[in-house]
């Protein structure tokens, strides 16, 4: 056998060997490559680690966070150099702030190098089956860079530096400097930076004299502090606290009958917190946009700092607003109301454009740091129109279908109105603009309450809803938020568009590192919409609010099931912005009274003063979209959809949906006497101080006669 030349002058590798071959004759220049590498790694690192605080120095390095409104003039400046700092050794911390600090954050953190394996790989794979950065692997030391040094950006590069100077900080640093300096550093909230802050601002005590439960339930808001807060989110941050000590148990720091005694301890009534000096135009609104920077960058990020936000909101309509609120709950003393809660939006992309949580942040007696806007109550007849355009959109009624409002017993449920009777056989149309509450729940019984609910999840209302008749007049608990979220689809003609506050975020570099993109569903047809928008545009004029332009507005007033009153509310809306108000009597801690305002009240107080004072391009109304027909048969104004002409749905007669007696009833939005608002205002409708009533052949069309109408004797004389 003959060899091949070119087979004796060149030996030829196996195929899976070659791959290894070639890196070996690469191996000076891999090693160089790696080596360059490194060099780069170590000058970064040494640079970066030139800037770290000295454990024995009292340095607090936070940078502002800068929130602007959509025009680009200041909020305020949430200032790490206005706040308190306290600086302490571990051994000032007394006995039980770093453990359970530790049973928060990092319960190996002394079993462990600068990085924790078992939390990373477990964090990588919810991030890769999330596909986005979602779940936190730091140590405390991590958080602690995170703190000091990088800026609140979640990508992979930044990861990776965040890891690089942990280690570095562990070269340097032992185990307890690291965690005194995290400690004295780390935000609590409420200005409060460090531990020794906290125990000063939340429980008026020396951070050495922390009860467990303290000492847990400080250590359960660092995670976010503004989500957590306990002033405004109380329960999450008492389950943030009994998550804490049971961490504690699991770490040996205490057992578990003194985890049970701690958690049996009532922290609420040990706070000692103050309102804080802070300077700003929209606290509430400042809140909650730092609870949604946490949300996106973890709040070692936000307290880290050096970085704009630039929000959605308007500081002209935001004064507007608030004077519209301070001077209304004046106005509205009479009734016992003493707090009041405003949002509003731009419905087209969702963006606030004022929010005021409550009448006065500063204002401790009526518990002013509570936002009200996020705070669930129960909505009244303000909820009425998601039942009609559920049943509206089914064809289960037209405007023009003749209700029944007289005492009907709904399998054991028996809703009333004030005048505890009726009015007798009235459209659907009439029955929404004068709020009865009879032919409300009868059309939620002929719609089915799961598809009344079902449609007010679509439109944004994210709280549970009971499937009971009661909710089809209010009876279930919402926020104001998501409240104004549903009526946002209205105004939207059917598009819901989520709310939001945050347009842009840049870093101390002027880079962006978060634009908001939008996000919008659509739930309605324009003509579906439009229903509602048609009709309600006339209750302004039912009641003689004395608006200066056109709105589509509802109001609700709620009943605490003795007939007392909680809770009022108007919503408002146009397609350029919508509106919502809230009414009540509030005291520190959740306490509160009841008041004698109407729904009615505060349209033509806190929102009347609103609408009339906000900019004159805020006018605009609904064209008539195809498809929509205006009369049919004797009603000659109400919106129909195709093919609803026909002859008029007959409401069924036995009730289909369970709701049992003991639900709460709703009163009807009945105008009481009230004097006229002190800001009047040319208008084409009724005098504000006039009563809502109407002249005989206007009060009811196919209703019966006018002295049966309540609103007509007893408590309007004038008519």
């Amino acid at each position: 056998m003959v060899s091949s030349p070119v087979a004796r002058g060149r030996q030829q590798h196996p195929l899976w060997l070659r791959p290894i071959a070639w890196l070996w004759a690469q191996k000076v220049w891999i090693a160089a490559g790696i080596g360059a590498l490194l060099l780069a790694t170590t000058l970064y690192v040494l640079w970066a680690v030139k800037d770290l605080p000295d454990p024995s120095q009292n340095v607090l390095a936070a940078g502002d966070v800068m929130v602007l409104d959509r025009n680009g003039k200041l909020i305020e400046d949430w200032s790490p150099a206005g706040h308190y700092h306290v600086t302490l050794t571990l051994q000032q911390m007394g006995p039980y702030a770093a453990k359970a600090v530790l049973a928060a954050e990092d319960r190996n953190f002394y079993n462990h190098g600068a990085l924790d394996p078992a939390s990373i790989a477990r964090a990588a794979w919810v991030d890769l089956t999330s596909r986005g950065f979602n779940e936190g692997a730091s140590t405390i030391t991590q958080q602690l860079v995170k703190i000091q040094l990088l800026t609140p950006q979640k990508s992979f590069t930044r990861k990776v530096q965040e890891m690089v100077l942990a280690i570095a900080i562990e070269q340097r640093y032992s185990k307890d400097q690291i965690l005194g300096m995290y400690m004295n550093r780390v935000y609590f909230g409420h200005g409060a930076y460090g531990v020794g802050a906290a125990a000063r601002t939340y429980f008026n005590e020396d951070a050495k004299n922390l009860t467990p439960a303290q000492a847990a339930f400080l250590a359960g808001l660092i995670q976010a502090p503004t989500a957590h807060d306990p002033v405004i989110h109380y329960d999450d941050a008492h389950q943030r606290e009994l998550y804490v000590l049971q961490g504690m148990v699991s770490t040996g720091a205490l057992s578990q009958a003194d985890a049970d005694k701690a958690a049996g301890e009532d922290i609420q009534k040990e706070f000692h917190i103050q309102a804080s000096a802070r300077q700003s135009k929209a606290p509430h609104f400042v809140d909650y946009v730092l609870s949604d920077l946490e949300t996106m960058f973890g709040s070692a990020a936000v307290q880290q700092g050096g970085i704009v936000v630039r929000t959605t909101l308007d500081l002209g309509v935001q004064q507007n607003a608030q004077s519209a609120v301070a001077n209304g709950v004046r106005d509205l003393a009479g009734t016992n109301v003493n707090n009041s809660a405003l949002l509003a939006a731009d419905p087209r992309n969702g963006e606030i454009l004022a929010w005021v949580g409550s009448a006065d942040y500063a204002n401790n007696s009526i518990g002013g740091q509570f936002d009200v806007v996020r705070s669930k109550r129960q909505p009244g007849s303000s909820f009425k129109p998601y039942v009609y355009e559920a049943a509206l959109r089914d064809h289960k009624i037209t405007w023009a279908t003749i209700l029944h409002d007289h005492l009907t017993d709904f399998n054991g449920y028996k809703p009333r109105d004030f005048d505890n009777g009726g009015l007798g056989d009235i459209k659907a149309s009439t029955a929404i603009l004068y709020s009865r509450n009879i032919p409300a729940v009868e059309v939620g019984q002929m719609e089915g309450m799961d598809n009344v609910i079902d449609l007010a999840h679509a439109m944004g209302i994210k709280s549970q809803l009971q499937p009971y008749l009661s909710t089809a007049i209010g009876a279930s608990d919402i926020t104001l938020y998501e409240h104004l979220q549903g009526y946002q689809t209205f105004a939207d003609q059917g598009q819901r568009v989520d709310l939001n506050v945050i347009k842009e975020v840049d870093d101390s570099s002027g880079h962006a590192v978060f634009k908001y993109g939008g996000n919008s569903t659509t739930v309605l047809t324009h003509a579906e919409a439009y229903l509602m928008s048609d009709v309600l545009r006339n209750y302004q004029n039912t009641w003689g609010f004395g608006w200066d332009r056109q709105m589509a507005s509802k109001t609700g007033t709620s009943d605490n099931g003795k007939g007392g009153i909680p809770d009022s509310w108007i919503m408002a809306y146009n397609p350029d912005i919508v509106i919502g108000v809230w009414v009540g009597n509030t005291a520190p801690n959740g306490g509160g009274g009841l008041i004698s305002a109407y729904g009615e009240n505060v349209g033509l107080t806190i929102m009347k003063r609103f609408i009339n004072n906000l900019p004159p391009t805020m006018r605009d109304w609904y064209p008539k979209p195809s498809g929509i027909t205006l009369g049919c048969g004797s009603d000659t104004k109400d919106p129909f959809l195709p093919g609803a002409c026909t002859a008029s749905p007959t409401p069924s007669s036995s009730p289909q949906t369970p709701s049992p007696s003991s639900s709460p009833s709703v009163l009807p939005s009945v105008l009481p006497s009230i004097l006229p608002s002190p800001s009047p205002s040319p208008n084409p409708s009724p005098s504000p101080g006039s009563p809502p009533c109407r002249p005989r052949p206007n009060c009811f069309a196919r209703a019966r006669p006018i002295s049966r109408a309540p609103f007509c004797n007893a408590s309007i004389a004038r008519c």
